[in-house]
């Protein structure tokens, strides 16, 4: 039986590792703490704790941590020279952050500080992973009772940043499908922009979100300038999802 080993088995990992339980996969769950283990084993998943010591030729792993320099911490203590048939990271769209206009497969990583330090860390990734590696540049992940609106009910206030800068977003649950599909399918590409197909900006959705809320209309910074950003999902519809359970952004909307 093929192993499906989830490094970093937590709020996305966890949703992966039982669409593999499911699909009949032996699925093995790494995570920091023992918080999450009951409900994984529930799920018909092996939990540990810590780091997989070692990979099989024929393992589908993903690694989901959460936080650029804890997903170089965890490259840099791989201590095996085997690689798995298929890895796949779990990114995010920081690495276009500062970019404008159009942004598309072929797109490079913004020239920000944080999107440099995204763009290493992948780097890190692909020198171990080489043609096994797979990476998901995730927009920001919601559910009802996490993500942005849950966060602004609260703190009462927004992040700063301006007011027509793209927020990236995709559901929990479609970028689990994303990623199960990255790990299984015969011949994905090399990485992949996961989001909603249409995003909002920052000012239409705090907009909503106050008027949904009750909360005063937030001030926003300066906008950007140039043309407005805005992702191409085209790979992602074609290859992992080809009909999302979220497909708008106003999904992240619903309050607890």
């Amino acid at each position: 039986m093929t192993r499906c080993v989830i490094w970093g088995a937590g709020e996305l990992g966890g949703r992966v590792g039982q669409l593999a339980a499911s699909q009949g996969y032996e699925v093995h769950g790494y995570t920091a703490t023992k918080k999450r283990h009951s409900d994984l084993e529930s799920k018909g998943i092996k939990a540990s704790l810590g780091d997989p010591q070692s990979f099989e030729p024929t393992d589908l792993v993903l690694l989901s941590i959460s936080g650029t320099d804890a997903l170089r911490d965890a490259i840099k203590r791989v201590n095996t020279d085997t690689r798995p048939k298929r890895i796949i990271l779990t990114s995010s769209t920081g690495y276009y952050h500062g970019c404008t206009g159009l942004i598309d497969f072929e797109s490079a990583a913004g020239d920000s500080p944080r999107a440099q330090n995204i763009a290493t860390m992948e780097t890190d990734f692909r020198r171990w992973a080489r043609g096994a590696g797979v990476i998901l540049r995730l927009g920001g992940l919601y559910r009802t009772g996490r993500g942005p609106l849950s966060a602004y009910q609260r703190k009462k206030t927004i992040p700063p940043g301006p007011p027509n800068k793209i927020l990236a977003l995709i559901h929990y649950d479609d970028a689990a499908s994303a990623a199960f599909a990255a790990m299984t399918i015969a011949a994905p590409k090399p990485h992949y922009i996961v989001t909603s197909r249409t995003c909002p900006t920052r000012q239409e959705f705090y907009l909503a979100a106050s008027v949904l809320l009750g909360l005063p209309i937030p001030t926003f910074g300066k906008p950007m300038l140039g043309p407005p950003m805005d992702y191409d999902t085209s790979h992602m519809e074609q290859d992992l999802v080809r009909t999302p359970s979220h497909p708008k952004w106003q999904a992240a909307l619903v309050p607890e």
